[in-house]
Order: structure tokens, then sequence, then C-alpha cells
């Protein structure tokens, strides 16, 4: 894989002028990014209910005694509910993320963003975005018991791996090739793929800001979040599939984008 030399800033900046003129790619990720928030809602209101049902219930056993067995079957229920909403939502992301990635990838090159083509392509690879996930999974457990240490591999991992989701969705490669190309091209391309992950780690820490000045108001901060993930996540995608295509020597020159999307 050959070395190549372009201005890793300036195609940050085209990834903002680009999504500025496509904001129809923040709609997928926007929709995750608001059940996310719907869930931590629904959490919320469920552990709530939970606490305050499991203290109701263990006076009514007649004797006035508790009853912790009620109290460890509904912290069990929400703990499992819990796991499973946030398998759900995972799995909704990372499929917004290959849908918008296949969306970036049609506008990179010229041609208006085709959400519909996109998640009929994301759709398309569900098995290899399902098998990253399970190994994303082992390996963030794995990262959360050495604490520190797993953290910092962690990121460590997920820059070496971050165009793993881009070979998959554009360049049509299995789980493995995919996480094989992605070491490749960054351990070649330091430079850039450094500038691109510090990028989308800038603009994602920009936007959890705005996020936390807006969280305890009411419905506002709802709308908030939903739109602030979905342009970061978007602007993300853009970011990858620019530096995937670029790396491995197909982008095309920055077009003049089309004035809207295809339906």
């Amino acid at each position: 894989m050959v070395n190549r030399q372009f201005d890793a800033v300036a195609e940050l900046q085209s990834a903002f002028n680009v999504l500025t003129k496509n904001l129809v790619l923040a709609v997928p990720t926007a929709l995750v990014s608001l059940a996310g928030g719907l869930f931590a809602i629904f959490m919320a209101a469920t552990i709530a209910a939970s606490i305050l049902g499991a203290g109701a219930l263990s006076g009514m056993g007649g004797t006035g005694e508790p009853r912790p067995g009620i109290w460890a079957a509904l912290a069990g229920g929400t703990g499992l509910l819990l796991i499973v909403f946030f398998v759900a939502i995972v799995l909704l992301g990372i499929l917004a993320q290959a849908i918008v990635m296949a969306g970036a990838e049609r506008v990179w090159h010229g041609q208006p963003a085709d959400l519909m083509g996109g998640v009929s392509k994301a759709m398309s690879k569900i098995g290899p975005l399902f098998l990253l996930f399970l190994i994303g999974l082992i390996v963030g457990v794995v990262c959360f018991v050495i604490i520190i240490i797993g953290w910092i591999a962690g990121i460590v991992l997920a820059f070496f791996f971050m165009y793993t989701i881009p070979a998959i969705v554009v360049g049509n490669q299995g789980v493995m090739d995919a996480l094989r190309t992605s070491w490749r091209m960054v351990r070649e391309n330091i430079g850039p793929s450094l500038t691109a992950f510090l990028g989308i780690i800038v603009v994602s820490a920009i936007g959890a800001v705005i996020n936390r000045v807006f969280l305890h108001i009411p419905v506002i901060g709802l709308i908030v979040s939903l739109v602030v993930g979905g342009l970061t996540a978007a602007y993300s995608a853009l970011v990858l599939v620019r530096f995937y295509d670029l790396l491995r020597g197909q982008a095309a020159a920055i077009p003049t984008m089309p004035s809207g999307p295809t339906t």
C-alpha cells in the first residue's frame, strides 16, 4: 500500500462544506441519537419506578419485614432491559453509520446523496457489521476490565481500525480483510490518519459540550441532542470515507456539489 500525500487539514474543512450542502446525511444518525435520548429517559423512569415499587412492596408481607427477593427481581429485570436496549442502540448506531457512509461515498464523487440506496447497501452488509460489533464488544469488555490500560488500548485500537467500516461498506470487504486493510492504511499513513482521528474527536467533543449546555432544558435539550448527534456522526462518516478513498487512491477531486438529495 502506497503512502499517499494530501492536505489532511484541508480535507477536514472540505468535509464541513460537503455536510452543509448535504444535511440529509445527518438524518439516520440523528434518528439513532433521538432513540438513544429516549432510551436514557425511559431507563431513568424505569429505574425510578423499580426503586419506588420495591419500597412499596417491601412492606406488604404483613410482618413489615422487607423482601429482598422482590428488589432483586426488579433490579435484575431492569438490568436485563438495560443491556438489551443498549445493544440495540449500538447496533442501530453502526447500521446508521454504514448508511451515511454509503451516501457519503456518492457525495464525494459528485453525486446527490441517496439515503434509500445507502439503506439498501448497509443492509447487504449487516452480517459483517454484526460480526464487527461482536468483536468490538469483546474488545470493549476486555478494555473495561483492565480499566486505565484498557482505555488507552481501546483508543489505540480505535485509531488503527478507524477505516474498518468504510472498508466493509465502500470497499466491499469482509470483516477480517477490512480490519487488515485499516491496520495497513493507518500504519503506513500515520500523519493524515491521526489528523482525521483528532478532527473527529474535536468535533465530537464540541458536540458533547453543546449537548451538556442544553442537557437540563426540557424538550430543547432533546432537540439539540438530536441535531448535534446527527451532524457530528455524519461529519465523522464523511471524514472516514474521504480519507479511506484518498489513502487507497480512489478519491475523486472535490466536485461542485449537487443542489439536493434524491429520494
